[in-house]
């Protein structure tokens, strides 16, 4: 009798312990898609930039697409595609579009190390989410993640991991059309 009731009580615990895993599973993939979906409206956000002013989102996207740049200066693909970003920045100045990354909660005095150590000048604006809130908000998960929202506020690309000089540029067109 013994025996069978150990068995009872670790079968039960197993199919818990199953039932929880799924439930928190479903519960995470379905909010994973709530906000961040191509098609939706973009969250409005205010963050500071590495240089202390403020930058409101609303406030950008009434003239021009804007595309958002989630990274990170431990992430090694961050780091590859960050001058191709700049140099976009660059080419596409004049253009109605602007390229803006959100670093997701270092220092200051990381980032700008980071940026020493590039060796050129950066063009880009340069925001700081110290706790996340951006990054919460848009479900953000592995980095770099790019996000592009067009003159309407719309989110009209996005793309997890690294781009390619021409995933850039087809950004870029997206933002513009």
């Amino acid at each position: 009798m013994k025996k069978r009731t150990r068995n009872i009580i670790r079968v039960s615990t197993i199919v818990a312990i199953v039932v929880l895993t799924g439930i928190t599973l479903w519960f995470n993939f379905t909010k994973d898609n709530a906000t961040t979906k191509v098609g939706d409206k973009a969250v409005d956000f205010k963050l500071k930039s590495l240089e202390g002013e403020e930058f409101q989102l609303h406030e950008v996207t009434k003239d021009k697409g804007v595309i958002i740049n989630f990274w990170g200066t431990w992430c090694k693909p961050c780091r590859e595609e960050m001058p191709d970003l700049n140099r976009a920045q660059v080419d596409h100045n004049d253009d109605d579009v602007i390229i803006i990354t959100v670093n997701v909660s270092e220092k200051p005095q990381q980032i700008e190390q980071f940026l020493r150590g590039l060796g050129e000048d950066m063009s880009l604006t340069m925001l700081l989410d110290p706790n996340r809130s951006v990054t919460k908000a848009y479900n953000i998960g592995p980095l770099p993640t790019t996000i592009a929202i067009d003159k309407n506020n719309k989110i009209v690309k996005k793309q997890e991991y690294q781009l390619s000089k021409q995933d850039i540029e087809s950004f870029i067109e997206a933002v513009q059309e």
